[in-house]
């Protein structure tokens, strides 16, 4: 899958970072070199290094240049999401680890909540995320939703803990995500989710709700997720309208 350019410059400078290349208390190369060594431009660079200042690893002053200032992350996982190529990205660098699956036939309540249909039959998948370097504090609790015509996934997401479920349908049945619609909203962290992801109850989490549409619009995945508040950053760019 390829990468923005400026996510793999972030890359290889966080993997020069967690080697000791860039010692903590150093200087990063100035954005000129940077942009020198490899061959991208100015706003390429910037873009790679508000990711590095995302994830707690640099720090940055006028006249003083990039400093490191971590060689691992701090406040948990941050990520940029603007496609559905990064969320699928976002699946590879975590692994899910499956804690109970539930078929059922969705009720008007949670239909309306999560935009299914009343009455049809759906299974949910509920797993955890983590991060391999970090195993003990997981990254979020996760839910996911599909038509019962889909169950067959469910083996496959246990082969493919790596792997986002709406594009394990995609691959094996044949179905094509179009457009994702991303609903993110603050809330307290339930017992059950707080002791899956060794949280205090009670404490701030980030809610994201996702639904996975088709060209026609139609919903083929929804996806609930909820992180403790800091393991997960969400960061979003927004650009001028070109006219």
């Amino acid at each position: 899958m390829s990468q923005a350019r400026y996510e793999v410059v972030a890359k290889d400078l966080m993997e020069g970072i967690s080697s000791g290349r860039f010692p903590v208390g150093t200087l990063l190369p100035t954005e000129l070199e940077l942009c020198d060594l490899y061959a991208v431009s100015r706003h390429t660079v910037r873009a790679a290094i508000t990711q590095l200042q995302n994830q707690g690893l640099v720090s940055r002053r006028k006249r003083v240049g990039t400093r490191v200032e971590s060689a691992t992350p701090i406040g948990g996982y941050s990520q940029s999401l603007a496609s559905v190529s990064d969320l699928v990205h976002l699946a590879e660098t975590q692994v899910r680890r499956i804690q109970n699956v539930l078929h059922f036939v969705a009720d008007i309540a949670l239909a309306k909540r999560l935009g299914l249909t009343p009455g049809e039959h759906y299974f949910r998948v509920s797993s955890i995320r983590v991060d391999q370097n970090n195993p003990r504090a997981p990254l979020c609790w996760t839910d996911v939703y599909a038509q019962e015509i889909y169950a067959g996934v469910v083996e496959l997401a246990e082969q493919h803990p790596d792997e986002l479920i709406a594009a394990l349908i995609e691959q094996h049945f044949g179905r094509y995500i179009d457009v994702v619609d991303q609903h993110v909203r603050a809330v307290l962290l339930s017992a059950e989710v707080s002791k899956s992801l060794n949280a205090e109850v009670g404490s701030p989490g980030l809610n994201i709700l996702r639904q996975y549409r088709d060209r026609e619009g139609a919903v083929m995945v929804v996806s609930e997720t909820t992180h403790p508040q800091d393991r997960f950053t969400l960061v979003s760019q927004m650009r001028r309208d070109r006219v």
